[in-house]
């Protein structure tokens, strides 16, 4: 699954698939992947600002069960979206701007992860 390691100018280290990146000290994998990927495209994503902020419970199921959607009508892979229910705290929200942006994932009101909205 995992495709790849990035690691930040502040010392965290996440890995991506290239639709979801993730901060290890929250998924804690079994291994890293070899390939390392630089982080500056990452650090934009996961300090830029978004205008909305959705918890799991906002979000609506999608009748193919293939995606969720945001109340603002962003969809999101159900697949990224089932795993980090799984594995981030119950706390989880997400910070959402507009329909193409990366979607920010907070945990304990920190931004650990990116997640790439389904094209409409």
């Amino acid at each position: 699954m995992w495709q790849g390691v990035v690691r930040l100018s502040d010392g965290r280290t996440f890995i991506t698939d290239g639709g979801l990146a993730v901060d290890t000290a929250f998924v804690k994998p079994a291994t890293l992947p070899e390939r390392e990927i630089p982080g500056k495209v990452l650090e934009t994503y996961l300090n830029a600002e978004r205008k909305d902020e959705y918890d799991l419970g906002d979000l609506t199921p999608a009748a193919t069960g293939k995606t969720f959607t945001t109340p603002s009508g962003i969809p999101l892979n159900a697949t990224y979206i089932n795993y980090l229910r799984r594995t981030l705290p119950a706390s989880l929200r997400f910070r959402v701007g507009g329909e193409l942006e990366p979607i920010g994932i907070v945990a304990n009101g920190k931004v650990v992860g990116v997640l790439m909205p389904v094209r409409k």
